[in-house]
């Protein structure tokens, strides 16, 4: 059979299967995510105003100093950034990678490195404590005058020590029962101090934030889960949560990335940045500094957003 008489045949059966179908309804079973993504702007409260680099190689983790420093780590390395993002100094630390930072009120540095935690991190005194276990997973750290919460996502489990790496207590306490426990399904496992006393700890699966009393007592707890934008959607959310001045709590997601605030009872507030200013789907880490503003660490840069003006609230 000739060359175009066999093209000419192809044609044809293209045009009869095509046709047929090229006045089709959409497929009502085809997946649209879109509208998640979209946040109303009567929502948003904040603006971006800043945006400073990171001076570290690969910045994951971000934590405020009781001087308004800016704490940022990633690898093995970290930096310490003023108020107007200039670089005050650089650190490293003795062992494995960051997985979590924070700093106590007199400015002590404590690194999570995989299961593992450094005290004092950039000093010549820096003291590395004992391990939490070949199956131990520090994802999230915070610590008060005395004290230091550690969330280990591996083990479900917050963990309490004083400053010299000595145990006082866990949350759950052994033999809670399941309905009580904390339901961890990815390394999202989230901790931060309270400015009136006390933490606030994610319990991620469950949708959840729990605010405890510094020894552990639990004071509170209210959960958001659904698929709107006042809620916590996906396997696990928030990734990441910090504190506001006046109580009011900063929330980060994941996959459908977003920051929000919410007030300490779960009264959802307003949105921070919406999933269309945050490329992507991981969790930013966020921090808040003491003129309230919120830092998202985004990539190898901090953006900062301040309150606008006739905002939500």
């Amino acid at each position: 059979m000739r060359a175009d008489t066999i093209g000419m045949i192809r044609a044809l059966l293209v045009g009869v299967l095509v046709v047929p179908f090229a006045g089709c309804e959409e497929n009502v079973f085809s997946y649209r995510s879109d509208p998640l993504f979209a946040v109303d702007s009567n929502l948003i409260s904040h603006v971006e105003v800043a945006a400073w680099p990171v001076p570290v190689p690969m910045p994951a983790f971000l934590a405020m100093r009781p001087d308004g420093c800016m704490i940022v780590a990633g690898g093995r390395m970290g930096a310490i950034l003023c108020t107007n993002g200039a670089v005050q100094a650089r650190f490293d630390w003795p062992g494995g990678a960051a997985t979590a930072v924070a700093a106590a009120p007199d400015g002590r540095i404590f690194v999570a490195a995989g299961n593992r935690v450094v005290v004092g991190a950039g000093t010549k005194s820096a003291a590395i404590w004992d391990s939490l276990g070949e199956q131990a997973q520090i994802t999230g750290i915070a610590a008060d005058s005395n004290q230091v919460w550690i969330c280990d996502a591996a083990q479900r489990v917050v963990w309490r020590f004083d400053f010299d790496g000595r145990l006082l207590g866990q949350l759950p306490l052994p033999g809670t029962p399941r309905e009580m426990s904390f339901v961890v399904p990815s390394p999202s496992f989230a901790v931060a101090m309270a400015p009136e006393g006390g933490f606030w700890v994610v319990n991620p699966g469950r949708f959840q934030l729990q605010h405890h009393a510094l020894d552990g007592q639990l004071l509170a707890k209210w959960s958001k889960p659904g698929m709107t934008v006042p809620a916590f959607s996906g396997c696990c959310n928030p990734a990441f949560v910090a504190v506001l001045p006046n109580g009011d709590l900063v929330t980060s997601e994941k996959k459908i990335p977003r920051v929000k605030i919410y007030a300490p009872d779960g009264t959802f507030r307003s949105v921070v940045a919406p999933p269309l200013a945050l490329p992507g789907d991981e969790g930013r880490p966020v921090a808040v500094d003491r003129a309230g503003r919120v830092l998202v660490l985004d990539g190898k840069k901090i953006r900062v957003f301040e309150r606008r003006e006739g905002g939500a609230r």
